[in-house]
């Protein structure tokens, strides 16, 4: 589990989706930096971190409440449909520094992650 402010360049995402992971993954490589996929709640020490609210809703709210207390600083971005109002509210209420749509995911993660954007064209 994480102890410090994390590798920079690497995010971490916590989603059962592998085509969220994959996506994610060949963004990060292009751009120079990497992507993890969480399996459980083993979060790698990172300092960003990806929580899919499509599924497993309550449980991944309960993480990012934990992830929160233990790590204040840490950035989590929660990511959902982007109709669900009421769950981008309750992952707020939990912690979320911020919920973003499905398909922003690739590029929150250049901006926040401190990889170049540039060679991810």
């Amino acid at each position: 589990m994480m102890d410090g402010m994390g590798s920079p360049g690497t995010v971490a995402l916590v989603s059962d989706d592998l085509m969220f992971a994959s996506q994610l993954s060949t963004t990060m490589k292009r751009a120079g930096g990497s992507a993890v996929l969480v399996a459980g709640d083993a979060v790698p020490d990172v300092a960003l971190v990806f929580v899919d609210l499509n599924n497993a809703v309550e449980r991944r709210l309960v993480l990012i409440k934990r992830l929160r207390v233990e790590h204040p600083d840490l950035e989590i971005v929660g990511f959902s449909h982007h109709g669900d109002l009421d769950l981008r509210r309750r992952a707020r209420a939990s912690g979320a520094t911020r919920v973003v749509n499905n398909g922003s995911i690739q590029a929150v993660a250049l901006r926040r992650s401190g990889v170049s954007a540039a060679g991810a064209s």
